[in-house]
This record gives C-alpha cells, structure tokens and sequence, in this order.
C-alpha cells in the first residue's frame, strides 16, 4: 500500500484561517480575507489531532509486508504455493471488466 505523503492538516489550518478571517471581517485591500496574519489562531478539534497522530503512524509503516514475503518464498521453495486458477480468473475477468489492463 502506498500512502500519500501530501500533508492533510495544512489545508485544513489555511481554511480554517480563511475562515476566521471571514468572521473577523478582515480583508486586504482587492477585497479578499486575510489569511495567516498577525492574530490568527486555530482550534483543531480532536478528531484532526487524531487524523495527524494516524498520517504519522502510517508513515513508518512499510510498503512491503517482509514477514509475508519470506512466507511465501518458502512455500515457493518447498512447493507447497498454491495458486486458485478460479480466484486469478476470476480477477482478471473483474479487471477486465472495469476497464484495466492486466
């Protein structure tokens, strides 16, 4: 699994920046909200700190389940992997219909 590396809270702070500049009835002078200055300040409710701490830990996790990996290249070994002729049919029929190539 590949995971993101795009950030989500700063997004979410410029929004929210907008947002209480808004409020505030804060604009530059073309008329736009005044974003990030000066006294601005944001509240993340429990939920985005939760998401952050989540993005973090799936951060360190790796791509490639090694453990998993060394399982199957002893089964290879010992022949004893076996492969479901139906599941891999019925897959690529499933891909096949979705439109992509396998």
């Amino acid at each position: 699994m590949k995971i993101d590396d795009n950030p989500i809270l700063p997004a979410t702070v410029v929004a929210r920046n907008d947002a209480a500049a808004l409020a505030a009835g804060e604009t530059h002078k073309n008329g736009t909200a005044a974003a990030g200055q000066g006294g601005d300040t944001v509240n993340l409710s429990g939920n985005a700190e939760r998401v952050a701490r989540m993005s973090e830990a799936l951060q360190s996790i790796p791509d490639i389940r090694m453990e998993r990996v060394d399982e199957i290249k002893k089964q290879v070994a010992a022949g004893e992997y076996n492969v479901s002729a139906r599941a891999v049919a019925e897959k690529m029929l499933m891909s096949m219909k979705k439109g992509v190539a396998v």
